[in-house]
């Protein structure tokens, strides 16, 4: 669960500036595949992704929790359960579907059309940073 989530909503989930305060990579924790239950929704995958950093702009002195290494879950709806997203991948979500995206009950339902593979930088300066070599699906 993502602290301070209510930053974010407004009816809608305000993707783009949650994007902006996270950064655009993310680190897969799982991937599963999705079939909406009630078979409006096309096929995809379902995502739990790892923030790996935290851009907010805090008030000097006021105590604030960093939500890098917060988890989130994203739905990309592809019309296919194949992913070639792995487990500690690297990945940029796209296409985000303000439509029929939500937030509730303190979780984000958030989907979008596409994801990216990322690959992340080898040279040890910056360790799992990401360089922006991208694989598309």
């Amino acid at each position: 669960m993502v602290d301070y989530n209510y930053n974010y909503q407004h009816t809608k989930v305000k993707w783009q500036e949650f994007e902006t305060d996270t950064g655009k990579i993310h680190r897969v924790v799982a991937v599963k595949a999705y079939t909406d239950s009630k078979g409006i929704l096309p096929n995809g995958i379902k995502l739990t992704l790892q923030i790996q950093q935290d851009n907010r702009n805090y008030p000097e002195g006021k105590e604030h929790m960093n939500m890098a290494m917060n988890v989130f879950s994203a739905t990309v709806l592809t019309g296919s359960h194949q992913s070639d997203l792995k487990k500690g991948d690297y990945c940029q979500l796209e296409g985000f579907r303000d439509d029929i995206s939500t937030f509730y009950d303190g979780k984000y339902y958030v989907r979008f059309d596409n994801v990216k593979k990322i690959q992340p930088q080898q040279n040890g300066v910056t360790g799992n940073a990401p360089t922006g070599k991208e694989t598309t699906r």
